[in-house]
């Protein structure tokens, strides 16, 4: 592979993966409409790799907040009831994981059927379509905010992640949506959103390296991959800020024009 289709790709990874427009649609149109073909699985880990370090870099200051408090509460388990109620930090944890089951259970049993269904671009576009609407459809909830996530809604946006094993549905943008639904500020829903995207890339990024450690490396490929990871981490960090300051704004519906667009288009092209 050649080092400038790799920063491209990793350019298109990085944006694709935060922003609501859908990685995983946009992965599938390319393969159907472009004759793309996968670069190989460690090439696509590392891709998602470098953009869950954006993730990490980005939040740091949080994140490190969250991990330091689940540390001090596995050294306490007695006191887990206490620091639930008390500790912010050690709640977000709870949270994160009640969230991520969904997205696990769902993509554990059914990802590869789903992926077998959605390889008509022509269905790829219609999920756009849908993403379009689910992304609209943040404009309608009323403005105040709890600013307080619970139980009941970290569930209810790890069933929205879920969603996202459709190609076309986007992962942010109906975890955020869903977020937004249940009155919680805006940057709290995408910080959520993100957080639930960490677990879940690394865990599925662990399981496909696995079948990888004996692979041999050309200098070439091994730079490829160097610069792939370094554009999707760059490319990520710039989509999560962007991201951050349209929700600020009120903007984030927004993006439905785009994938409504896009969505159309792929339709309108596939039936020709």
């Amino acid at each position: 592979m050649e080092i400038l289709h790799a920063i491209l790709l990793g350019v298109i990874q990085g944006i694709t993966e935060f922003l609501p427009i859908s990685s995983s649609g946009h992965l599938a149109l390319a393969q159907a409409l472009f004759g793309y073909q996968s670069t190989g699985l460690v090439f696509e880990v590392f891709l998602h790799f470098g953009t869950v370090v954006s993730v990490l870099v980005v939040f740091r200051t949080e994140i490190i907040q969250i991990i330091s408090s689940l540390f001090h509460g596995l050294q306490q388990p007695r006191e887990w009831k206490h620091l639930w109620q008390t500790d912010p930090q050690f709640k977000m944890n709870g949270l994160i994981v009640i969230g991520v089951i969904p997205a696990g259970v769902i993509g554990f049993l059914a990802e590869d059927y789903v992926g077998r269904i959605f390889q008509s671009p022509v269905l790829v576009g219609a999920m756009l379509i849908a993403t379009a609407l689910i992304l609209w459809s943040s404009r309608w909830p009323k403005k105040e905010v709890s600013g307080e996530l619970t139980t009941g809604t970290s569930i209810l946006i790890g069933l929205a992640q879920a969603l996202a094993i459709i190609p076309g549905i986007s992962r942010s943008g109906t975890t955020i949506t869903a977020g937004l639904w249940s009155h919680i500020e805006p940057e709290q829903a995408a910080k959520f959103s993100f957080y639930l995207a960490i677990p879940v890339i690394l865990g599925a990024s662990a399981l496909e390296l696995t079948r990888v450690f004996h692979a041999h490396f050309t200098a070439t490929e091994l730079w490829a991959i160097a610069a792939g990871t370094l554009t999707a981490f760059l490319a990520g960090w710039v989509a999560i800020i962007f991201l951050m300051d349209l929700l600020r704004k009120g903007k984030f519906s927004w993006f439905a024009i785009y994938c409504l667009v896009i969505g159309a288009l792929t339709i309108a092209l596939s039936l020709l």
